[in-house]
């Protein structure tokens, strides 16, 4: 896929494109352009605050996902109401240093139609600095229903190869880790909406919401964000924020008023210059249903836990 250079001097980096894309427009291959975010210290910290209030997680470093919103999909893509952000995956190369401008390069990973569906996945590159910091791969479904047929296309787009078929249907066991508990609140949805643009009424708008889903939903953003937090556990989050990888799909929705359980296991441990865990998280409501489930491969270097799990190496 073709590449923007790293960036190098920020101030005169510009979006590449003017008027948003729609999906008819889109090809496997193209860079959209770059992004200028006007993200400062304040956004990552605000970031922050909504999603550690405890300042469990970012006290010596800074969030990287609070770069990986929708600000960026917006500026280039036409995303119509009703569109389902149904997969994201990211991939860490360095954390993020707040101070410096950051740049987002979007280019098209997949287009295609599934079960009458019309999918597209757009590639996130983000670079704090000069420093690439993070790739992301995020997958909408599209509303309504396409003439097409479906398309043929690499069944790991999108998931970085965490997922096989059996991973994506089989209970996973294995050495279960702390878990999180999010009480979904219109606060919550409201504020991590503003933070991330992810603020369609869906999420933030009780009288459209309520009548199709019975409350307004938590975004799966969030989920990822718990999810990603909960992998810090098994080194430092700069060692995760560095190389870790998550891939997610979000199955359903919560909405206001429940409490949803993340819940992660540790399945395997690949020995290396630094151990490697496999892990699975879901996400449950406190009604039973799962919303959200995700696979990582996370940098390990709490050793207390290599002999609990089975290794490799």
């Amino acid at each position: 896929m073709a590449q923007l250079a790293p960036p190098q001097k920020i101030e005169s980096l510009t979006m590449l494109t003017q008027n948003q894309l729609t999906y008819d427009d889109l090809t496997v291959g193209d860079v959209l352009g770059r992004f200028s975010t006007d993200f400062t210290r304040d956004t990552v910290d605000a970031f922050a605050s909504i999603t550690d209030t405890t300042t469990r997680i970012y006290r010596d470093c800074s969030p990287t996902l609070a770069y990986d919103t929708l600000h960026a999909v917006k500026a280039f893509v036409e995303l119509p109401q009703g569109t389902v952000h149904s997969k994201e995956a990211v991939e860490f190369h360095a954390p993020i240093s707040p101070h410096l401008e950051c740049v987002i390069d979007v280019s098209v990973a997949d287009v295609s139609v599934r079960r009458g569906k019309q999918t597209m996945c757009l590639q996130y590159d983000v670079y704090s600095g000069s420093t690439l910091a993070l790739t992301a791969l995020k997958t909408f479904v599209l509303p309504g229903k396409s003439d097409m047929p479906d398309t043929p296309s690499p069944a790991s787009t999108g998931d970085l190869g965490l997922f096989t078929e059996a991973q994506s249907t089989a209970e996973p066991s294995g050495l279960a880790l702390p878990t999180e508990e999010i009480v979904v609140s219109q606060d919550l949805l409201d504020d991590f909406g503003r933070a991330t643009a992810t603020d369609g009424p869906i999420h933030t708008d009780p009288a459209v919401a309520t009548p199709l889903f019975g409350g307004t939903i938590l975004q799966g953003m969030y989920l990822f964000e718990t999810a990603s937090q909960m992998m810090t556990s098994l080194s430092s989050p700069p060692e995760w924020l560095s190389s870790g990888r998550l891939a997610a799909k979000i199955v359903g929705s919560s909405i206001t008023g429940e409490t949803v359980r993340v819940s992660a296991r540790l399945l395997q441990v690949t020995a290396g210059p630094t151990n490697r865990a496999d892990c699975a998280i879901t996400a449950t409501t406190d009604t039973g249903r799962t919303v959200f489930v995700a696979r990582a491969d996370a940098p390990m270097s709490v050793f207390n836990l290599v002999e609990e799990v089975p290794h490799h190496g």
